[in-house]
């Protein structure tokens, strides 16, 4: 079992003592016994804790940060921030794809994203960047020869990026594993999908924060136990327990960056309706699905940013954003409006925006179901009398994301 010894963390930081007592709690664990009892409940509720967690673990994870789509021509920006960074993702001229530290290289100003076809400038001195990040004008600073050498030394930092399926992932560790093969276990499911090719309608981020720790929102959203006492009347029609079938989870292996489950829908074809899930479903089956996926509902949880349900006619995601111990921005159809991806044949349905209304509010009625529940285990996580848990058969998914955050948390002591 590892050990932790160090108190200072990738930043070069002491930890404070309230963060090395729950490291040194955790390091007490291992596998078997996080799959027994759930994490300290300090992980949730100390700002400390999560300060440690935005600086050393989403610091050198892959953070899911918007769709292509969002930068599908030459000049396109997308401003956003992987754990508390400010970040701008551009297309440049070459078509590249390119994260940014959005910081500029003079004094620090942060860079918003520009107009469509300019620069990127700083607002305080008016430095200007192009889309590979080199510095392009500074103004004011010396004569030709000095700005000249401005621009062979001066650029903005560039960071890793991925596009996984269209998914746009940045990774603030230079070093970091490839996020590809870490969600091997996906595979499978997208050849039905792509086979039509598939647009995406980016969801709005909530513009307030939901008041409970990140861990909370995921777990709710992995959790197989709780639809049938939750949910009553929205998902019925995809239980995880139902004769002769019911919830399959996915092994969890080392390195894995994604947590799957998935359960039967009483009839084939089912999805999003206005009522919640059910055999009538607003967005069609996509036709070049297999059998097995037009009954089933795969549910998909890429830790700590994106969550993602895999349905017969759509593949619909939540991006989630953690910005303090209790304040979680997300944005799909469940908290705000959209965060699908759907055929051309869906988009051009005469009645499309309809169909989008009737699944978001579908969404909204099983997310007021949530809420509440939410608001409690994240209560409960300051009581007295909180106990270390018991798992149970259908909860397998979050003794899985306790063995992520296991390995997440030591591979951010060192």
């Amino acid at each position: 079992m590892d050990t932790i010894v160090s108190k200072r963390g990738a930043t070069g930081r002491v930890r404070p003592p309230a963060v090395e007592a729950l490291l040194a709690e955790i390091a007490g664990l291992d596998e078997a016994a996080v799959q027994q009892r759930m994490m300290p409940a300090g992980c949730y509720t100390e700002p400390e804790f999560f300060a440690f967690e935005k600086t050393e673990v989403f610091a050198r994870t892959w953070i899911c940060v918007g769709r292509v789509e969002q930068v599908a021509d030459t000049g396109d920006c997308l401003a956003t921030e992987v754990a508390g960074e400010p970040v701008l993702v551009v297309r440049g001229e070459d078509g590249a794809i390119r994260a940014l530290s959005a910081i500029c290289q003079h004094r620090g100003e942060i860079i918003p994203c520009p107009e469509k076809g300019k620069a990127l400038r700083c607002p305080l001195h008016f430095w200007t960047y192009d889309f590979e990040g080199r510095l392009a004008g500074a103004p004011r600073m010396g004569g030709a020869d000095a700005v000249q050498a401005l621009r062979r030394t001066v650029r903005l930092p560039q960071l890793r990026v991925e596009l996984w399926h269209g998914f746009i992932f940045v990774n603030l560790d230079p070093q970091a594993r490839p996020l590809g093969p870490s969600l091997a276990k996906l595979e499978p499911l997208w050849a039905g999908y792509e086979a039509t090719g598939l647009k995406a309608l980016p969801p709005a981020m909530s513009d307030t924060p939901l008041p409970w720790n990140w861990k909370v929102q995921v777990e709710n959203f992995t959790d197989a136990y709780h639809p049938e006492y939750v949910h009553i009347g929205t998902h019925d029609f995809a239980p995880s327990v139902m004769d002769g079938d019911g919830v399959r989870f996915t092994e969890m292996k080392p390195g894995d960056n994604a947590i799957v489950r998935s359960v039967p829908m009483r009839t084939p074809d089912g999805g999003m309706m206005k009522e919640g899930w059910g055999p009538d479903a607003a967005f069609p089956a996509i036709a070049t699905l297999p059998p097995e996926q037009r009954r089933r509902i795969t549910f998909a949880m890429l830790p700590p940013s994106l969550t993602m349900m895999f349905a017969p006619g759509t593949v619909a995601y939540t991006l989630i954003r953690p910005t303090a111990v209790t304040a979680t921005f997300a944005g799909s159809d469940r908290v705000t409006y959209g965060g699908w991806l759907l055929p051309q044949s869906t988009l051009d349905l005469p009645d499309f925006l309809d169909r989008c209304k009737a699944v978001s509010e579908g969404g909204s009625k099983i997310w007021a179901q949530d809420v509440p529940v939410n608001r409690g285990m994240q209560a409960a996580k300051s009581s007295r009398f909180l106990p270390e848990g018991i798992y149970g058969p259908l909860e397998t998914t979050l003794q899985q994301f306790n063995v992520w955050l296991l390995e997440a948390y030591r591979r951010a002591i060192g």
